[in-house]
């Protein structure tokens, strides 16, 4: 019970035995109301549970979030009410934040009637619907339900958080947490099944009869029968222990697919449970966390035809929590209005503590203006002078760590008194219980924080709860107005037991995520802390920052590189994200229109892009092995390498060709580039109305093995057709863009912030920051951008002269491929003399090269050899080295390939005399 609902009881009942009285407990129960409890006192166990069911039907407290509307007309308004309301007795209050938030409290008939109020006020001045259909809106909102809290995004997509049935809700849409099988039988499913009749499990058996099992995290659609919707769609969200630890990227991938389909079919408003809080076991911290997360990321684009989005269930913890998770992640998003100067000041309540802290000026001098600056240093965490500390605990016990017990030496008593005092009888894995002014310690306050032991998962359920965690601790601060916090190593004691390298990964990954999200421009400082003796901690933290933090990284700028065959609409699809018609060539002709390598930079939507086109597969005026070298020098281009693969493929039949080019592509980048890549789609004007990229890429086994293999990523373009400007429809080439690029952020972030790379790529950025030191010595006052692209264009023409002697030994030797070349290649391979000097050298040739490493073996003139026999083998891997020993000294990248080609010919010849 908050403190502001303890002070309207104290002036409505506030003298001995009132409420008691009021509520009919006469002398079996005795009620004490001080200043931050209420108390019950009866001799009668049954009696206390009665008394407590009582107290919570008879008073409630909702707090909405108001932004844009905290004006003297709602103020007046409710005033009014209140006043009508409290004739004779004290009955409600209002109670208006400086957050552009308002707080109900008083008994239940009341608030709900003040709730009405608010949310007719605030549907009015953000949706702009005529106020008939707003109030038969609020009359469709809720049938037993109750708003406990109201969100506003971008457009006055409202968000609300309701307690109650949802079989008797009315929304365009109902979600229903279904499993694999769509068999009904159990929690939410069970219910809205019976409530819609048996329709919806006819139509559920009929659509696994005909799909097979449904996949985690996808969603699809039947009939919702009897219930008060249009559409009944079912999520399957994740189990568990069985999802490989991804529950929170499973679930949220759930409530966006439901989202975006409910957009694509033009609802307007959809209404969701905690999908897999349930019977599936996952905590609900985690599901809240997800299921919010996503809402975010749906709601962060304005225009959208959904204006409703209602999170709604029965149990009470669920509510709460799912609240809490709208507070931490989306409180803030709109822009808010400072408090409106007709409401009178000494009526208006504060519900949080609005005065900011500045005790980290000194900490911060040389953080950047804005930003979050992560500060790793060796010491010990209690001696930190900063705003707040983060102590952990094994569950809801504040004295289960080192760094606690420390603690309560410098404090005393009053740390654990205090701990209990503010957190209750309990916290949920992942809460921060935030206590303040604590005696002994130089900071502010500290934050306690509850973890789960580290369960030998690195994406399980205790990471998840950790990754939690700290965004509750980063959320709090942040909402405190602290300028700096700092951290031990977050679960690496004998208590949790968790890897110091998990920790190093996660808690930098959510730090990271803290700064792309926050809106506020005050410098926050977040300092991790290392105790003195804990040298192998503090080795893995060096090792991370340097890693993902490294100033002397290349650049900033996401590389992405497009790869597909002729004609796929690379070029237009990169003019496309960057908005610029022209900018990337393209032409209208049955051969690619890229014959070389292209990159660009631009910044797209707050974010720095680097862009590289590649020329086609399978072009039909250019040779495979001509291509090669280009492909090849895309790569050398992003060095020290991508940030994603765009793999791009029309909507069209997914036939051998298509299968083809994927096979090349693996061949070129093996398997592992996936985890870096997006399958992007062109020609999406194919695509049947209202069936979405997924729809498609379902009825092709072979295209839904590819797309699972980059993660299930995948978008649609239409470079033709779909250049409207309405950011909500699916079919708009803006709307896209947007969701591709959150999707390779969030790829990013998945990879731990870093790119595809291999041997090749690290040798030769190292290579080039050699030969920029070099360059900085001798250049004077030249730009760092200049310096890099001399140091790339020096090293280009050195590894060029080298590729020419090692690809003709290969191409003569039959062995050195692209892997070969990968390991050699810097830049631009663009030698057209050089390349019509091999092909003259291979004409006739190629049957004498495969006499030489046995009939077995057919070697073609491109270079390329199949099905090589271990002899065959043998003699290909000589032939490169002798072509790449040949080259050594040689001037230019001809003569390279003339000491190559007479080496090797010479070998060959030496072996046929011997043979």
């Amino acid at each position: 019970m908050s403190t502001h609902m303890l002070d309207f009881l104290k002036k409505a009942y506030g003298g001995p035995g009132v409420l008691g009285d009021f509520l009919g407990f006469d002398n079996e129960v005795e009620i004490e109301l001080r200043d931050t409890e209420l108390r019950l006192f009866s001799f009668s166990a049954g009696k206390l549970d009665d008394a407590e069911k009582a107290l919570q039907g008879e008073f409630m407290e909702v707090k909405t979030d108001v932004p844009n509307c905290l004006s003297s007309e709602l103020w007046k308004k409710l005033k009014s009410k209140t006043n009508e309301m409290n004739q004779g007795q004290w009955r409600a209050q209002v109670l208006f934040g400086s957050d552009s938030t308002v707080n109900l409290l008083g008994h239940t008939k009341e608030v709900e009637e003040l709730n009405e109020t608010v949310t007719q006020f605030n549907l009015q001045r953000t949706v702009h619907l005529p106020v008939p259909e707003v109030a038969q809106d609020l009359v469709n909102l809720s049938e037993g339900n109750t708003v406990v809290a109201s969100y506003s995004l971008c457009d006055g997509l409202q968000v609300l958080v309701c307690q109650g049935d949802i079989t008797k809700q009315e929304a365009d849409a109902l979600v229903n947490a279904a499993n694999e099988d769509l068999d009904h039988c159990g929690g939410v499913a069970a219910a809205l099944s019976k409530a819609g009749g048996s329709e919806v499990q006819r139509e559920s058996n009929d659509l696994v009869k005909y799909t097979g099992k449904i996949h985690t995290g996808d969603v699809v659609v039947t009939t919702g029968g009897n219930l008060k919707c249009k559409k009944l769609l079912h999520a399957v969200g994740p189990v568990a222990g069985k999802a490989g630890g991804k529950e929170k990227l499973l679930l949220e991938k759930a409530v966006n697919s439901a989202l975006n389909l409910s957009e694509i079919m033009e609802f307007k408003s959809i209404a969701l449970p905690c999908i897999s809080s349930g019977v599936f076991g996952v905590p609900v911290t985690v599901c809240s966390e997800a299921i919010v997360t996503a809402v975010k990321e749906f709601g962060s684009q304005g225009g959208r035809s959904l204006s409703r989005i209602i999170l709604i269930d029965n149990r009470g913890e669920v509510v709460r929590a799912m609240q809490e998770a709208c507070d931490r992640l989306l409180q803030g998003i709109s822009p808010r209005d400072s408090m409106p100067s007709g409401i009178p000041t000494g009526d208006l309540g504060s519900l949080m503590d609005a005065a900011a802290k500045d005790t980290a000026k000194e900490v911060m001098t040389g953080a950047p203006e804005g930003r979050v600056h992560v500060e790793v240093v060796q010491g010990t965490i209690e001696t930190q002078q900063v705003d707040a500390l983060v102590s952990p605990m094994v569950g809801h016990d504040p004295l289960s760590t080192r760094v606690a017990n420390t603690l309560y030496k410098m404090v005393g008593s009053q740390l654990t008194a205090r701990f209990r005092k503010k957190a209750g009888e309990e916290t949920l894995p992942g809460d921060a219980v935030l206590v303040e002014n604590l005696p002994g310690l130089p900071s502010n306050a500290v934050l306690f924080l509850n973890l789960i032991p580290w369960d030998d998962d690195e994406d399980g359920t205790a990471v998840q709860v950790l990754r939690v965690g700290i965004n509750n601790i980063l959320t709090s601060c942040e909402n405190k107005g602290f300028g700096s916090v700092a951290l031990p190593v977050l679960g690496a004691g004998i208590a949790l037991r968790f890897p110091d390298i998990e920790v190093a990964r996660v808690l930098l990954e959510e730090v990271q995520k803290f700064e792309q999200s926050r809106a506020s421009k005050t410098p926050f400082l977040v300092r991790i802390t290392i105790h003195p003796t804990d040298t192998e901690a503090s080795e893995v933290f060096k090792a991370f920052t340097k890693n993902i933090h490294s100033p002397d990284q290349v650049s900033t700028s996401k590389r992405i590189v497009l790869l597909g065959k002729t004609g796929s609409g690379k070029s237009n699809l990169a003019n496309t994200i960057f908005g610029e018609a022209e900018l990337f060539a393209t032409y209208n002709s049955p051969n690619s229109g890229t014959t070389e390598c292209q990159t660009e930079t631009r910044t797209v939507k707050g974010r720095s892009i680097t862009l590289i086109d590649t020329p086609g597969f399978f072009d039909s005026e250019r040779s495979e092995e001509d291509i090669k070298p280009e492909i090849m020098s895309c790569i050398t281009e992003c060095a020290p390498g991508p940030h994603a693969f765009l793999i791009v493929l029309k909507v069209d039949r997914f036939t051998e060709h298509e299968q083809a080019v994927i096979t090349k592509i693996l061949q070129y980048f093996s398997e592992d580039a996936l985890k870096y890549a997006v399958i992007v789609f062109t020609h999406g004007d194919q695509l049947p109305k209202g069936k979405t990229i997924q729809d498609f890429v379902s009825q092709n086994k072979n295209l839904s093995d590819l797309v699972k293999k980059c993660g299930s990523r995948c978008h649609v373009f239409d470079n033709k057709h779909w250049k409207n400007k309405q950011q909500n429809n699916y079919r708009s080439n803006q709307f896209q863009v947007e969701e591709l690029l959150n999707t390779v952020d969030k790829m990013v972030m998945e990879n731990s912030g870093g790119y595809y790379t291999n041997g090749m790529l690290q040798t030769v950025e190292e290579e080039i920051k050699k030969e920029e030191e070099q360059i900085k010595q001798s250049s004077g006052n030249m730009q760092q951008e200049e310096i890099r692209q001399h140091a790339k264009r020096n090293v280009s023409n050195r590894f060029l002269i080298q590729l020419a002697g090692t690809a003709t030994g290969a191409l003569l030797g039959a062995f050195f491929g692209v892997e070969a070349l990968l390991r050699l290649v810097i830049k631009d391979v663009k030698g057209p003399e050089l390349m019509k000097y091999m092909k003259g050298f291979l004409i006739g040739r190629a049957p004498a090269a495969a006499a030489a490493v046995g009939a077995e073996a057919a070697v073609v003139a491109t270079g390329a050899a199949i099905g090589l026999t271990t002899a065959a083998l043998a003699t290909g891997v000589m032939g490169g080295i002798i072509g790449h020993d040949a080259a050594e000294g040689a001037e230019t990248a001809m003569e390279a390939a003339e000491r190559a080609a007479n080496a090797v010919r010479d070998k060959r010849q030496s072996v046929l005399r011997l043979q």
